[in-house]
């Protein structure tokens, strides 16, 4: 019987874990003892700021208010990313919606052919949503629920601590301490960690949320990496806060942007009281000092000021997520990069899968620990395959960097002959196996439509669907996004004064 469960390490990865398998257990009567211990003295990486909109589903599940998880982690809605200069001088969208519904191929072939139809324009309500600002949901939605798909962007150092309070309200145990050693049975079997605190913790089952440190699995087990720095090339990124106070956009968009650079690309966050930027590079093509300078030109002389953090990390995963009574969530697994936001999708989907897992662990430990490393090693390479994409079909060879990143030998193996098809027509159904993808054919069809990869023979236009009605309809029912933030704000001081 899983009777404990130790996570090591807090951050996102631990907080969120503990928290989805605390719901499960509670929700399904299991008495599971969880007990987290993080460590007082490592700072958190805390950069994921973007999210897909399975999160609402993660924060659902644990049991804490929308409204409650808008005010303490100063999130904003996200809806889209909008991609600049992955084509030279071009942009486009990756929505979160996709009309009409259900697909109609014949719309998205008919398409295809258009000439100089963006294909976002035509097939997404909310990117002509986010040139008005206009909120996904209004107040009168239900919590975590909207006409639209949405996510949010955040700060995940603030969701670390409200899912901290939470979960320890909610029964969860937690320790402070660094870790100092860390126990493996004769068996291969983590037997118990030390810590500096003087803490003995054992447990049936560990679960290891180190960061890129990976203590437990990469380090007590030796579990190698298998890297993909073959096909991603970013390995550094330097970031910065740009506050309200030091200097205010014009909207606070609902939308992440995406902007690519010399040597990678750049993201700009939009928070309720301040800015997350950053830029995702390849110290093959470009030092610290002249990465910072770029970021810093980008933003202008208001941000000479400002700290900047510089991040190394090597894109890769383990080889096994799960051997014996360890798992690995979050960076301790792997990491992809920041492209497309999917690094808080891979600690919710891990910890849910965990938490679904545990009845399966007790009877059958071999075969869950093989299921759940094979469905874990096929999302990431899922999720390889769509980052890779952005990179290969661009049209831009101006730089060393982008030379190299469209070059032959970074594509995929598995995407290559999609690629060869894709060149004459749209994606279709039968090109994406795997029921539970994170991103499948409305993301690549976005993608590909948008960097005008696709080409194909003329079709009629009868097949583009009038979003006019729908758009109007959703202007006149939604508010302003920054209307929307200031009802959260006004509720929040109204909540401190009762």
């Amino acid at each position: 019987m899983v009777q404990s469960v130790l996570i090591v390490g807090g951050g996102s990865a631990g907080w969120i874990t503990a928290n989805l398998l605390n719901a499960h257990c509670r929700r399904t009567g299991r008495d599971t003892r969880i007990v987290l211990v993080e460590s007082p003295d490592i700072p958190t990486i805390g950069v994921g700021e973007a999210t897909v909109p399975t999160i609402r589903r993660t924060l659902n599940d644990i049991g804490l208010p929308e409204q409650d998880f808008l005010e303490s982690t100063e999130a904003t809605f996200k809806t889209l990313i909008r991609f600049k200069d992955w084509n030279l001088g071009e942009t486009y969208d990756h929505p979160f919606d996709r009309r009409p519904r259900p697909q109609s191929d014949t719309a998205a072939i008919a398409w295809s052919a258009q000439n100089g139809l963006p294909f976002d324009r035509h097939f997404s309500v909310l990117t002509q949503l986010a040139d008005f600002n206009t909120a996904p949901k209004s107040p009168r939605h239900p919590q975590y629920q909207a006409s639209f798909p949405y996510a949010y962007h955040l700060d995940a150092i603030k969701l670390a601590a409200r899912l901290s309070s939470f979960g320890q309200a909610n029964g969860i145990e937690y320790r402070l301490g660094n870790v100092v050693d860390v126990i493996v049975s004769p068996e291969g079997l983590i037997a118990g960690v030390k810590t500096d605190r003087g803490d003995d913790l054992t447990a049936n089952l560990y679960i290891d949320c180190t960061g890129f440190r990976s203590v437990l699995l990469g380090g007590a087990l030796d579990v190698p990496v298998r890297s993909f720095e073959k096909h991603l090339l970013c390995d550094r990124a330097v970031t910065m806060r740009v506050p309200y106070d030091v200097y205010r956009p014009e909207r606070i968009l609902t939308y992440t942007k995406a902007t690519a650079r010399e040597a990678g690309w750049q993201w700009d966050i939009n928070l309720q009281s301040r800015r997350g930027i950053g830029y995702v590079y390849s110290s093959q093509f470009l030092d610290e000092t002249a990465a910072e300078a770029a970021l810093r030109q980008y933003e202008g002389a208001h941000s000479d000021e400002l700290e900047a953090r510089h991040i190394r990390f090597a894109s890769g995963k383990r080889e096994v997520s799960w051997k014996g009574n360890c798992v690995a969530v979050g960076l301790s697994d792997g990491f992809l990069e920041p492209l497309e936001s999917s690094g808080l999708y891979l600690i919710e989907f891990a910890g849910l899968a965990i938490a679904n897992m545990l009845a399966d662990f007790e009877s059958a430990p071999q075969a869950t620990m093989r299921y759940y490393n094979r469905i874990t090693n096929d999302l990431y390479d899922e999720i390889l395959g769509f980052l890779n994409l952005h990179y290969v079909i661009s049209n831009r060879r101006d730089t060393a960097f982008w030379r190299a990143a469209t070059s032959d030998e970074v594509i995929v193996d598995d995407l290559r002959d999609r690629l060869e098809l894709w060149k004459h027509r749209g994606p279709g159904q039968f090109d994406f196996p795997g029921a539970d993808r994170l991103f499948a054919r409305d993301s690549y069809e976005f993608i590909l439509h948008g960097m005008r990869y696709v080409k194909g023979a003329t079709h009629s236009r009868a097949s583009i669907p009038d979003l006019s009605q729908v758009v109007m309809k959703a202007r006149a029912e939604l508010p302003d996004h920054e209307a929307f933030l200031s009802l959260v704000e006004r509720a929040a001081e109204a909540r401190k004064l009762s």
